[in-house]
């Protein structure tokens, strides 16, 4: 059995250049040489900042669960009729944890404390602040809007109250829901003396096809006592 000797073959410097591999780890060590230091400033930067990120998300959901525990026991409080201590807890709320849902909730609240407290201007303020951060959420804006509407009308600023029904009821879905809005809608403009406008808003809820039968008498109703109420020529 014989066995056959291959001689290594001495590579030339002009081949080792012409080799892919060789030619690159030549270029990124030079990179490496220039850079280098850059590039660790550069690594440590986002190695950095994803600690800051994760530090940060970390505190925001502490702060948020401990000014949920703290909405809950304002809510716990309002049920015992404790007004004046769950106000306070809740305007600690708002200032304490800002950016949180826990405080935007705590908005709502004080808007409804107040309005049962007979304060609609106060309610006002409370809605307005609550509907600014409802965002996309859809659900919050309509309560909001609901809050802040009932405010308004109960605070004799009706055309205001108006525009607020109006915008609720684009956001409406159905037509009971839409023709439920409207007739406060028309209640409010009737209120404010524009009874053309309240006259249109009633005729409109009549040519609502899915209305309920009792939003269309009573569209018939408030029609007919803002007709009573208007000159004849």
């Amino acid at each position: 059995m014989t066995t056959r000797l291959v001689k290594h073959q001495k590579l030339t410097k002009r081949q080792i250049k012409e080799d892919p591999l060789v030619t690159a780890a030549f270029h990124g060590a030079a990179v490496w040489e220039r850079h280098g230091s850059r590039i660790l400033l550069g690594l440590g930067a986002v190695c950095l900042a994803g600690v800051l990120v994760f530090f940060v998300a970390r505190t925001r959901a502490r702060a948020e669960e401990r000014a949920t525990a703290d909405v809950f026991r304002a809510e716990m409080l309002l049920q015992q009729q404790d007004l004046p201590t769950a106000t306070q807890m809740l305007k600690e709320i708002v200032d304490n944890s800002p950016g949180t849902n826990a405080a935007k909730r705590a908005m709502q609240l004080l808007g409804d404390v107040y309005m049962a407290q007979g304060k609609p201007a106060e309610a006002v303020t409370w809605y307005r602040k609550y509907v600014a951060r409802a965002g996309r959420d859809r659900e919050a804006k309509l309560a909001g809007l609901h809050g802040l509407a009932a405010a308004l009308e109960d605070r004799g600023d009706f055309i205001q109250a108006a525009a607020n029904y109006g915008e609720l009821v684009s956001l409406a879905t159905t037509d009971g829901e839409r023709g439920r809005t409207m007739l406060a809608q028309a209640r409010c403009f009737g209120r404010a003396g524009q009874t053309q406008k309240a006259i249109e808003v009633y005729k409109a809820i009549q040519r609502l096809p899915d209305a309920e039968q009792d939003l269309l008498n009573a569209a018939g109703v408030g029609l007919g006592e803002m007709q009573a109420t208007t000159p004849t020529r």
